[in-house]
């Protein structure tokens, strides 16, 4: 799942400085320092099996396997010698399970080697600066936000800091929103060492540091409503919410991520992150206000407007099937826009019994319990319809069950009385009818009206004995 904002934007007068900064020091860390890993790790590697280590180390593998994870035993069967010193070069936690027993069994050559080789691989920029759990470091909690494993991940990071960044900083400033940024980040590595305490897996990346941007910039924004765009699997679209109200989304989607996502992904330091920078924010909001207005672009079209402009602007070149095509395709993705829907009526009625005309009113009347579409529109849609068609399929028993909560609701009394005979005529027993039914039939009493008052009240009393 992605939630990103679509609508705030910088204000290029005032240049983000900082965090363009920060951008350019993940940038150059990663291609200055990092990049020179590989030379790292092949210097490690001919240590490796240069030394007796290979020799030593196999057997004493396999009981590592036996005691510690025979889960592995199949994808040693299936990879064989691969598997094996790929896993005796970069474990670390077998590593760290043989120091002992070398130590106890007075092994000081092979305990020399091992330890001469894992120093040449501490000098990897991912041991050397990562964050491990089990063995913590100022050197790491600080590192470790400057670090990548790859051009992907390095990229991913450096999006959300742009997209969030911007804004961030110049409502806060530059220094406010470097210093958040870092105590997001030891936040996040504090929450994540503590549900992986004891772990050997050294975590790297600015996720951390960039989801506490992201609650820095739901505090900063608050009840402010913006659109946003998402993505769930295959499915994306934009929706508008106050930006306080994706908070949530975001925790829930790390919390989700953790039980049921990839093993590889620290979610527990985006969770923390984005904790640690909403309060953060927050506690600074209350004691100074904004530096800027957040600056959110104005006339920017919805997906709504949108589908109108392209049927115009089809309408407009004389292209009106595929205008009302259009129409109605965009009412089955927008069912509550009556824009829409007063489009694709209008430009079906020129086929009165097609499929397009029946879906455009069924889609209106189904609108019935919304209060902002007057009664008196309602009414007049149903009688036109009505006029215009001999099949009004659109008045399914549900619908008309629905505009006759609404009649009885604006006391749109001969309007109810229709609706009901419609209903009766249907052969509709509903426990909603009896209670219309009598308030016609109160609405009648009331004006002396005594025959009709009895007219309705049979009417509607089959459904009354069925209830």
């Amino acid at each position: 799942m992605l939630i990103i904002p679509i609508q705030n934007k910088p204000d290029w007068r005032r240049p983000p400085l900082m965090c363009f900064a920060l951008i350019a020091l993940n940038l150059l860390v990663f291609v200055l320092y990092q990049g020179r890993d590989e030379a790292r790790w092949q210097a490690a590697e001919e240590y490796y099996f240069s030394s007796d280590l290979p020799a030593l180390e196999e057997q004493r593998f396999l009981v590592y396997i036996n005691e510690e994870h025979p889960e592995w035993r199949m994808h040693m069967d299936a990879q064989g010698e691969e598997f094996v010193y790929r896993e005796l070069l970069g474990n670390r936690e077998f590593h760290q399970w043989l120091l002992p027993q070398l130590r106890a069994e007075n092994e000081t050559e092979w305990l020399a080697q091992r330890q001469q080789f894992d120093q040449l691989r501490n000098r990897l920029s991912t041991f050397a600066l990562g964050l491990t759990p089990a063995e913590p470091s100022a050197a790491g909690l600080l590192g470790h936000m400057f670090l990548h494993g790859s051009w992907d991940h390095l990229i991913g990071n450096m999006v959300f800091l742009l997209l969030f960044g911007l804004s961030v900083e110049l409502a806060l400033g530059g220094a406010w929103f470097a210093g958040l940024y870092l105590v997001g980040g030891l936040a996040a590595a504090g929450l994540h060492m503590a549900v992986e305490a004891g772990s050997p897996m050294p975590m790297v990346g600015a996720s951390g540091a960039v989801s506490a941007v992201m609650g820095m910039f739901v505090a900063v924004y608050g009840v402010q409503r913006l659109r946003f765009f998402y993505t769930i699997g295959f499915m994306f679209g934009e929706f508008s919410a106050p930006a306080l109200l994706v908070l949530p989304l975001w925790l829930a989607k790390e919390l989700f991520g953790y039980f049921w996502g990839d093993a590889g992904i620290a979610y527990w330091a985006h969770l923390g992150g984005l904790l640690a920078g909403f309060v953060a924010t927050m506690a600074l909001l209350n004691r100074r206000p904004l530096l800027a207005q957040m600056p959110v672009e104005e006339g920017v079209p919805s997906a709504e407007q949108r589908v109108l402009a392209r049927i115009d602007r089809l309408q407009e070149q004389g292209k009106y099937l595929e205008a009302g095509e259009a129409a109605a395709a965009a009412v089955r993705q927008h069912p509550r826009n009556i824009e829409l829907i007063e489009r694709a009526i209008e430009l079906s009625s020129v086929a009165p019994d097609s499929e397009d005309y029946h879906r455009a009113h069924l889609a209106l009347f189904a609108l019935a319990d919304d209060h902002a579409i007057g009664v008196g529109q309602l009414a007049d849609s149903y009688q036109r319809y009505l006029r215009a068609t001999s099949r009004p399929r659109a008045l399914s028993a549900k619908a008309c069950l629905l505009l006759a909560r609404r009649a009885a609701q604006e006391k749109q009394w001969h309007w109810l009385e229709e609706l009901l005979r419609r209903l009766q005529g249907q052969g509709v027993e509903h426990p909603l009818l009896p209670r219309l039914g009598m308030a016609l039939v109160e609405h009648y009493r009331r004006r002396g009206e005594e025959a009709r008052a009895r007219e309705i009240q049979q009417l509607v009393r089959p459904a009354s004995v069925s209830e």
